[in-house]
């Protein structure tokens, strides 16, 4: 235990101490200029609020990565398990000190006041409990404190798992009071700096891990466990990338503002980036190689491979401490801009473009995911429908375009634009992907694990079978149709989708999940007795008929400029919107919401009536070779009952190769 301490201690140092000589070298000129506005702080909170934020970022990058190690790289039971969640709970210590540290000095900077001065801790407390600020700052340090007693106190799974999510939501505040969540017109930044920090996280947490791990787990395991972590670098330099490159153009604004301070620590970033990904193939084409065929010479390469690329991290944490306490250009310079709401034409919505950094990583994540399982499935001999795949990439397609297209813009203002994304993401996107069948081919290519671990086999079984089993009855995910369009449309939810990223992606994937459960229960047959009829999958359609009446409806007695405090009304005067002409003061979100339901539905019910229709021909043959069998057996006697030949299924039936108690995950 005392080396591992020791190992944890040399590898921090070395992040910590790398990325301190990066802040000072990029913050130097910024800290001068500061320093001449904090009049009565001074130096103690110009240079003290980064430095925290390098020390927040570190602990809580440890904290996360290595929770993240814990619950998909290393069986339960085991002494890096425990050691891991050891290292976690200190890290997370250290997190709930910085994050104390970075509530004192904003407040400090933000007022203005000596430290320590008389009546400031008054005004502490009052900044804590009334400003915004302050509020999130005790929302952060409440949630690293939380978090460090959970890692304590675990002892399997599922309270590593709940440390996990706490963790994660404990970047939230922090991103919220970032600058870079007002920078100029972009309101998709917030989202972009929780998943950069997360990302980062994951990835220099679970390096830091394995480095104090290392010599715990033995040569076999070791090599294992760097391989699945390698599987979660690959993911968080992804998104890391995407991110990073939609956060810092929103920053920067053009191609000059590189010359501007700001613009010269993003680019000392990127190249550091870019190096990161250097070290990242390393390991994947060398490193892991060396270590499956020499252990001994692998584990020497790791570690020297591993410590270098930790320094890098460190001075690319240092620049990021750096960076958000530079203000950008576009912040600096032109300020805000101001955004006039504007009426887009049916093509303007689909042809303009709004980047989502969150969408644009899922739905790259999901072609790359699909593609790489089906070469897999094609590698061992297996065949997949051609249509299968064109539909999936074809219903991802869709989804891209709506949460990054114009209508993700015009969503903000017209609730015609609003209900076009939330339709089409809800009735015609599960038309495309639950027929790929996307949970089938991740049955029949992800390898299952046998030492314990959860990975994404066992997270399927853990909690996708239960979810497809508990809404198999199409009444079932109707009510949770319905559940959905409510709270889409008569709750907050509506204003705060509408207006924020965090909102849109919440609706989104409400959206999306609903609809996939929707469809998927009624365009399928479970391969089970108490599989849903088809006149109970048509009522289940039926019934989806009249809430979309319903809301329709109601939609249609509404003005179509959604509510917002923070801009002046404003009137449609120069053209229909989307080009679709109005009756009177009818609003088209109701006309919007029944074209697309109709169209989905009827398309649903085709489907529900063509499957039953070419069951129907088996199921006949099946009655008649079961009759020639009962007259078959009464000719040859009693002893014809034992005999295989007489116990026929027939040919075709959806139940023929599999367990009596399966339930497939797809149709």
């Amino acid at each position: 235990m005392k080396r591992s301490t020791a190992r944890a201690a040399a590898a921090a140092a070395v992040v910590v101490g790398c990325g301190l000589v990066a802040l000072v070298i990029a913050y130097y000129a910024q800290a001068g200029s500061e320093a001449g506005l904090l009049t009565r702080t001074g130096p103690a909170v110009v240079w003290g609020l980064p430095i925290a934020k390098l020390v927040f970022n570190v602990a809580a990058a440890c904290t996360i990565g290595s929770l993240m190690l814990t619950l998909f790289a290393l069986p339960p039971k085991g002494k890096a398990f425990s050691q891991a969640l050891t290292f976690a709970g200190i890290s997370a210590g250290l997190w709930t000190g910085a994050s104390a540290a970075m509530s004192f000095l904003t407040f400090h900077s933000l007022a203005n006041l000596a430290l320590f001065s008389e009546g400031s801790g008054t005004a502490f407390i009052s900044f804590l409990v009334d400003v915004d600020a302050g509020r999130r700052g005790a929302l952060s340090l409440l949630l690293a404190a939380t978090v460090t007693l959970l890692c304590f106190a675990a002892r399997g799974y599922r309270e590593a798992s709940l440390a996990a999510l706490l963790s994660f939501a404990g970047l939230v505040p922090l991103a919220l009071n970032s600058h870079a969540t007002g920078s100029g017109s972009h309101p998709d930044s917030a989202v972009s700096v929780v998943m950069h920090m997360a990302s980062a996280a994951v990835w220099l947490g679970g390096l830091l891990a394995l480095v104090v791990l290392r010599r715990t787990l033995d040569s076999a395991m070791f090599t294992t466990v760097v391989r699945r972590y390698s599987t979660l670098a690959l993911v968080s330099f992804v998104a890391l990338a995407v991110s990073g490159l939609l956060a810092g153009w929103a920053g920067v604004g053009t191609l000059a503002a590189l010359a501007t301070p700001y613009g010269g620590i993003l680019a000392a970033k990127s190249a550091a980036f870019i190096v990161l990904g250097v070290f990242g193939l390393l390991h994947r084409r060398w490193v892991i190689a060396k270590l499956e065929h020499e252990p001994r010479k692998g584990v020497r390469a790791f570690t020297v491979l591993a410590v270098t690329e930790l320094a890098v991290m460190g001075a690319a944490s240092g620049l990021a401490a750096a960076l958000a306490r530079t203000p950008p250009p576009t912040i600096a310079v032109a300020g805000p801009a101001e955004q006039t709401p504007q009426i887009p034409s049916m093509i303007e919505a689909f042809s303009t473009w709004r980047p989502d950094p969150l969408w644009s990583l899922v739905c790259g994540l999901a072609v790359f995911l699909y593609l790489a399982g089906l070469r897999r499935l094609r590698l061992r001999g297996g065949s997949w429908p051609a249509y299968r795949t064109a539909l999936w990439l074809f219903g991802i397609a869709v989804l891209f375009v709506v949460t990054n297209g114009g209508l993700h813009a015009a969503q903000e203002n017209l609730i015609s634009a609003h209900v076009l994304t939330q339709m089409t993401i809800a009735a015609v996107v599960p038309l495309l992907l639950v027929p790929a069948a996307p949970l089938s081919l991740a049955e029949q290519t992800i390898t299952r694990r046998n030492d314990g671990s959860r990975g994404a086999a066992e997270a399927m079984d853990a909690v996708v079978r239960p979810i497809l089993k508990a809404t198999g009855d199409p009444l079932v995910p109707a009510l949770g149709l319905a559940a959905t369009l409510t709270l889409l449309y008569y709750t907050p939810l509506l204003e705060y989708s509408s207006s924020t990223q965090f909102g849109y992606a919440a609706m989104t994937i409400l959206a999306l999940l609903a609809g996939c459960l929707f469809t998927a229960s009624v365009t399928r047959a479970f391969s089970r007795p108490a599989s849903p009829t088809v006149a109970a999958r048509l009522l289940a359609l039926g019934g989806a008929a009249v809430l979309y009446s319903f809301h329709g409806w109601a939609l249609a007695q509404q003005p179509d400029q959604l509510p917002d405090a923070r801009r002046q009304p404003w009137q449609i005067s120069v053209d229909p919107a989307f080009g679709i002409p109005s009756v009177g003061d009818a609003e088209p979100a109701g006309v919007a919401m029944w074209l697309i339901a109709a169209g989905s539905l009827l398309v649903a019910a085709a489907v529900v009536l063509f499957s039953a229709r070419h069951k129907a021909g088996p199921l006949r043959e099946a009655r008649g070779s079961n009759a020639a069998a009962r007259e078959l057996v009464t000719a040859s006697g009693p002893a014809a009952v034992t005999n295989p030949a007489f116990q026929a299924r027939p040919e075709g039936s959806p139940n023929a190769g599999r367990a009596p108690n399966s339930v497939p995950l797809d149709p």
